[in-house]
C-alpha cells in the first residue's frame, strides 16, 4: 500500500543583505527547519552592470560564496506549523520584507520529494543551555543557602508560583492595550497615539504582516521632536549633537521605521522571572508581548508584574 504523501513546500528567501544569513540560519534552526541550501545570487540589474563593465568572466566570478551580493536560501518543509514559523522568523530577521532592500520571500508547493527524510536520522533543534544561565542558577542556590545560614530557613518564601506565572495569563488578568503603529506611521502623529494610553510608554512598530519590527519609547520620540526645539539639551554630547543637527530640519517626513529601536519583547509562553530580567537588563518599565509569529498580543509593565507578586499590596 503506497505511503500517504504529505504536502511539501519549497520556501525560498532571496536575502539582499548576506550579513543577515547567520542570523536567519540560527532563527530557522530554533524553529525546527529541517535543512537549507544556500546559493550565491545576484539581481538582474546588478548582473547587467557587472557584465557591461568586465564581461562574462567577471560575472561568473561574482557567483562565489566569498563575494558580496545576494544569498538565495532554499528549504523543503513538510510541516505547516514549521513553515509558518520559518516565514515569521525570516520576516523578523530582515525587519520586514516590505522594507527597502530587504529581499523577497515566496513558497512553492512541491510534488514528489525523495531524500527529505533519512532513516535512523535524529535531529535536535534545541539550543544548548547557555553557560550564563547555568552560572546564574548556581549563584541563586548559593544565595539561598546564605539566606538560610544568616536569617534562618523560614526566611525564604516559596516564590515558585509567582516566578513561573506565564505572561499569557498575566496579560489576560491585568491587561493594558498596546500602542501599535505601522513602520510608515509619521512621527508627527505618534505623539497623539501614545497620549491616548498614558500608562503605555512604548509604541510597538509592526510591518504589513503585523509582525513586531521595532519599539519606539517615548524618550526616543522626545529626543527627535525636542532636539530642534531645545538643542542645548543635546549638543554637549557628540552623538546627541549629530542627532540634533539631523533632526533640526529633516529632508523628508520621518516615519516610525526611521527612529525605532530593536524590539525587546516577551513571548506569550515566557515566565514572570524571565520577563522581569529582560526588563531589568534593558532598563525598561514595560514591553510588548508577542506570539510565536511575532504578532503583538498585549503589553506588560513592571506595575503588573508587581501586582502578580504582591496581590493586594499597599
Amino acid at each position: 500500500m503506497p505511503k500517504e504523501q504529505t504536502q511539501t513546500t519549497a520556501l525560498i528567501v532571496i536575502l539582499h543583505n548576506p550579513d543577515l544569513l547567520p542570523k536567519l540560519l540560527k532563527a530557522w534552526d530554533r524553529a525546527g527547519v529541517p535543512g537549507v541550501t544556500i546559493l550565491p545570487s545576484m539581481g538582474g540589474y546588478q548582473a547587467q552592470k557587472h557584465a557591461r563593465r568586465g564581461g562574462l568572466g567577471v560575472l561568473i566570478n561574482m557567483f562565489t560564496q566569498d563575494q558580496p551580493g545576494q544569498r538565495t536560501v532554499i528549504s523543503l518543509i513538510d510541516k505547516p506549523e514549521i513553515l509558518e514559523r520559518a516565514i515569521s522568523e525570516a520576516d523578523r530577521v530582515v525587519k520586514g520584507f516590505d522594507s527597502p532592500r530587504s529581499g523577497i520571500l515566496f513558497s512553492i508547493p512541491i510534488g514528489n520529494v525523495l531524500g527529505l527524510q533519512k532513516w535512523r536520522e535524529t535531529q535536535s533543534f534545541e539550543d544548548p543551555e547557555p553557560e550564563e544561565k547555568k552560572e546564574t542558577s548556581n549563584l541563586l542556590k548559593w544565595f539561598q543557602e546564605d539566606i538560610k545560614e544568616t536569617y534562618g530557613k523560614d526566611t525564604l518564601v516559596d516564590w515558585s508560583g509567582q516566578r513561573g506565572a506565564l505572561v499569557s495569563e498575566i496579560i489576560q488578568q491585568l491587561s493594558l492595550e498596546p500602542v501599535v503603529v505601522t513602520v510608515d506611521t509619521p512621527v508627527s502623529s505618534m505623539l497623539s497615539k501614545l497620549a491616548e494610553t498614558p500608562n503605555v510608554s512604548t509604541a510597538c512598530v509592526v510591518n504589513t504582516e503585523n509582525r513586531l519590527m521595532g519599539i519606539l519609547n517615548i524618550s526616543d520620540l522626545a529626543g527627535v521632536m525636542m532636539a530642534p526645539v531645545i538643542p542645548e539639551a543635546y549638543i554637549n554630547d557628540p552623538d546627541e549633537y549629530n542627532k540634533a543637527l539631523k533632526f533640526a530640519k529633516p529632508d523628508k517626513e520621518l516615519v516610525a521605521a526611521d527612529i525605532m529601536s530593536e524590539p525587546v519583547y516577551a513571548m506569550e509562553d515566557a515566565t514572570l522571572d524571565e520577563t522581569f530580567q529582560r526588563m531589568k537588563k534593558n532598563g525598561l518599565a514595560g514591553l510588548p508581548v508577542v506570539d510565536e509569529h511575532y504578532h503583538v498580543k498585549g503589553y506588560l509593565t513592571l506595575l503588573e508584574l508587581l501586582a502578580v507578586c504582591f496581590p493586594g499590596g499597599d
